[in-house]
């Protein structure tokens, strides 16, 4: 009855009839607490469909305790890879985000790094996208000095897995230059810049965005420091690239490529 109950609610939730769904998914969880206990994976299942939908009516102070509840039992019986996991995790964080929540998201991300890690290994491409999370958490608050640390620890992973000349290790090195600049270590930014121009030059199109968007990050580096003769011959390829189809450049965060394994 319990599973008859929860597939109606997924009925509901593909049509949009989400009161419909939170009620049968309501009726399912209480069997299946019930009858398998309240840490059974069932129970984490459905708890996950009820967040969902809640979420999905902007009922957010009704969806957290359900993700979490589900999150705590996944944690114990799925891998911190498997897709239920990841979507709550980025679920919580959504709506962690949306409210402000910046304490509770940074302890969500450190909860899920710790668990990822020890479980996958520091290396592991989960464990990466989770540091990259944190560290953007920590940029956006303008705490550098505690990005910089995961930072590095992505710059290490990557050009690890990948090679000291692939375009994400390139990536990886700019976003460790951006940190460094935001604190005003322009001496340390710079020849990280310089390096992932010179591996994305090679690796990709000369009109690529993210080449533009380092060199943007460049010209914004020399020209905080006066350094406007550095800047000019950049400033030309910019406009360049602008000029072949580019519409926007910026100089944040680039954001890795997805690595498999």
């Amino acid at each position: 009855m319990a599973a008859l109950l929860n597939l109606l609610g997924d009925q509901h939730q593909s049509q949009g009839r989400y009161a419909e769904a939170a009620a049968a998914y309501q009726r399912s969880l209480a069997i299946f607490q019930n009858t398998m206990g309240a840490r059974h994976p069932n129970v984490a299942s459905v708890s996950m469909n009820l967040a969902s939908v809640d979420q999905a009516r902007n009922l957010h102070a009704s969806a957290v305790p359900h993700y979490e509840r589900a999150l705590a039992i996944f944690e114990q019986t799925l891998s911190p890879e498997h897709p239920y996991v990841t979507a709550i995790v980025d679920n919580l964080a959504m709506i962690y985000r949306a409210q402000g929540r910046n304490a509770d998201l940074e302890r969500l991300y450190r909860r899920a790094l710790a668990v990822s890690e020890s479980a996958l290994g520091a290396d592991h491409p989960r464990v990466t996208a989770l540091l990259n999370q944190l560290g953007g958490l920590y940029q956006t608050q303008g705490r550098f000095a505690f990005a910089e640390p995961l930072v590095k620890r992505i710059l290490a992973s990557v050009e690890k897995a990948m090679g000291p000349r692939h375009s994400n290790t390139a990536v990886a090195l700019s976003n460790l230059a951006g940190v460094y600049q935001a604190q005003a270590r322009y001496a340390d930014a710079e020849p990280l810049y310089r390096r992932s121009i010179a591996i994305l030059e090679k690796e990709l199109s000369p009109d690529h965005p993210v080449l533009g968007t380092v060199l943007n990050a460049l010209v914004a580096l020399y020209e905080t420091q006066g350094r406007y003769a550095e800047a000019e011959p950049l400033l030309d390829r910019l406009l360049g690239i602008r000029n072949r189809g580019v519409r926007r450049l910026g100089h944040g965060p680039v954001v890795l490529e997805q690595r498999r394994r």
